[in-house]
């Protein structure tokens, strides 16, 4: 037995799964720990024969429930590893992990490393659809890891050099689809709830989060929320542009099982911004106990769903939707656009946008081309950056020699009209769109912007919904304009101001 590793496992009814996990660790790591949180279908009993040490611990959340144990139990063994109980370690991983461990910390640089894992879905593994290779870090030197506070989907944080492991452990749920597509289904809650509190307060992501996990957070925050069916884009995406397609009729599913969880999350996303619980008589079967769910656990186990509003801040409901009261919570509309403008937001988000950033930055030509075919109107002669953003491409109409610069933002809500030969420099704003915040639906208005000819608009500029800027006007650099600035002047400052008549040589 290795006297260098100790082992992190929590679970609930986890009986299918732990008798495999527990199997590959026979014999080369010093202690396991399985913190459980009352199974009933013997696991404990299972654990315990197979030389584990069990510990009840009252189910607070998958991070919660982690650091409790790395912090309360006895991990002095040099290295922790850290399994979900439908995880196993093949022979020749256990022979990289334990040639690790057998150094002493001073000839290993590295506090943690990443290990790879291969999943298996329906009797089939998943080498492909961007889930293979897929790098988690779970090894890691004694006392140095803690799991960053989130719902689901949760990391360890970790400072200092981190390597990788590219010799994969095996993910493998044995308790049959119905209760993969239950587990997922609950995963969706807790993942909508935590996009919903992290879209209101922005989070710090941990320097150890893996650069494909921020990628996917960095997804789920920034498209989901804004695509009609965030399903089908994943689908797209893993089954053709990562080859899911090579996984047979398993990568198939999979692409598709994928995809509805997706939209299953923005789903519940778009229902707790409307202030709907997407799981209100959810109490788990341990109910409240000093402010927290108990009752199950882990990965792949029946974790509960707590609450949306905490014990300590309710949330009472009007009493009709017809309410006017002024402290009702802004509940937004259903979505302003027709079923045919979100079919055109999708194809320019998913084929034009990408296809116009991938574009060389002096290929001008070949961007109005681009523009023109998903509706917008574009003179000869314009000059557009590739790093530009262009919100909605059919509302913006660029008169002849019209310069937009680098990560120029034409948030193209409502109509944007730019005059000839006018320059909208680097970073600078249009935003033609704004919500009635007096109504309680939070209705978009579609404000039009109408820039005149000969207009420079300086960098980092803020022009606001409704503002028309007359010919030869120019507005300074990180200024900002929220109502209308007359022909020929100079404005600048925050709101902009007319500070002196503008004379060209």
């Amino acid at each position: 037995m290795n006297g260098n590793i100790d082992v992190l496992i929590i679970a609930h009814n986890e009986a299918l799964n732990l008798g495999h996990c527990l199997e590959s660790l026979q014999g080369w790591v010093r202690k396991i720990h399985v913190i459980d949180s009352g199974s009933t279908d013997g696991t404990q009993e299972l654990a315990q024969s197979m030389g584990a040490e069990v510990v009840h611990h009252d189910w607070e959340g998958y991070a919660r429930q982690r650091n409790w144990a790395l912090q309360h139990l006895d991990f002095s063994a040099p290295w922790t590893l850290v399994l979900d109980a439908d995880e196993s370690i093949t022979p020749k991983l256990r022979e990289e992990l334990t040639s690790i461990a057998e150094q002493s910390s001073e000839n290993v640089t590295e506090n943690g490393y990443y290990i790879n894992r291969l999943t298996w879905f329906i009797g089939k593994p998943i080498r492909h659809c961007g889930y293979f290779p897929s790098y988690h870090l779970r090894f890691f030197k004694s006392g140095l890891g803690r799991y960053e506070e989130r719902e689901v989907h949760e990391h360890v944080e970790l400072n200092g050099p981190i390597g990788r492991i590219d010799t994969p452990m095996l993910h493998d749920d044995r308790r049959g689809l119905e209760h993969y597509v239950a587990k997922h289904n609950r995963y969706s809650t807790l993942e909508a709830r935590a996009l919903a509190r992290e879209l209101a307060e922005p989070v710090k992501e941990s320097s150890a989060l893996e650069p494909a996990a921020r990628r996917r957070r960095w997804a789920k925050r920034n498209i989901l929320p804004r695509v009609p069916s965030p399903g089908l884009l994943r689908f797209l995406y893993m089954y053709v542009f990562r080859m899911g397609f090579l996984d047979g009729s398993a990568g198939f599913h999979f692409c598709r099982f994928i995809g509805s969880y997706d939209d299953f999350v923005a789903m519940k996303l778009r229902a707790i911004r409307a202030g709907q619980d997407p799981a209100p008589s959810w109490g788990g079967r341990g109910g409240w106990k000093s402010g927290q769910l108990v009752g199950d656990s882990d990965r792949g186990g029946d974790a509960p769903i707590p609450p949306a509003p905490t014990p300590e801040t309710p949330v009472v409901a009007p009493s009709s939707p017809e309410s006017s009261s002024p402290t009702r919570q802004m509940q937004p509309e259903s979505s302003p656009w027709t079923f045919r403008e979100k079919l055109g937001r999708a194809a320019w988000m998913i084929f034009g946008r990408p296809l116009f950033r991938a574009t060389f930055h002096n290929w001008y030509g070949i961007r109005r081309w681009i523009l023109r075919r998903f509706g917008a109107k574009v003179a000869p002669g314009v000059s557009i950056r590739p790093s530009a953003h262009i919100e909605v491409p059919w509302m913006i109409d660029l008169r002849e020699g019209v310069t937009i610069g680098d990560y120029a933002i034409l948030y193209s809500l409502g109509p944007v009209t730019i005059g000839e030969r006018s320059i909208i420099s680097q970073y600078a704003h249009l935003c033609a769109g704004t919500h009635d915040y007096a109504d309680h639906t939070f209705k978009l208005i579609r404000t039009p912007i109408h820039i005149d000819q000969d207009v420079w608009i300086g960098a980092d500029a803020f022009v606001g919904p409704g503002v028309e800027v007359g010919p030869l006007a120019v507005l300074g650099a990180r200024s900002s304009a929220y109502k209308n600035l007359a022909a020929g002047r100079i404005h600048v400052g925050n709101p902009a101001r007319d500070l002196k008549e503008r004379t060209l040589k």
